[in-house]
């Protein structure tokens, strides 16, 4: 019976709250992490910090890749690729409570 609350509880946490915690058998190892809509520019952690996503936090997931492409950087340049973005996130980690925030991004 306990199991079955604890499994309704990550499940509503999930859900209605944006909030993943690592998994049992991880035994306390591994961050929890807390999505937040996409507009949100300013959050406030679970332990009171205010938190701010910045371009700096902007982490591109996948790309499409363009013809002629190496995938990392331009060769001559050394700046980043100009292929388009399919999936981007801000991440941030809160640094007094450890705890994961991120949002989807706009690509």
């Amino acid at each position: 019976m306990r199991n079955l609350f604890a499994g309704l509880k990550r499940w509503y946490l999930r859900r209605f709250r944006g909030i993943v915690a690592p998994p049992a058998h991880a035994k306390g190892q591994g961050t929890t992490w807390q999505q937040h809509p996409e507009l949100a520019r300013l959050v406030i952690c679970a332990c009171g910090t205010e938190i701010t996503f910045t371009e700096a936090d902007y982490k591109i997931l996948s790309q499409s890749h363009v013809e002629g492409c190496d995938g990392i950087a331009m060769q001559q340049t050394k700046q980043p690729c100009a292929c388009p973005v399919d999936e981007a996130r801000c991440v941030v980690i809160c640094p007094n409570c450890r705890r994961g925030h991120w949002k989807q991004a706009k690509p």
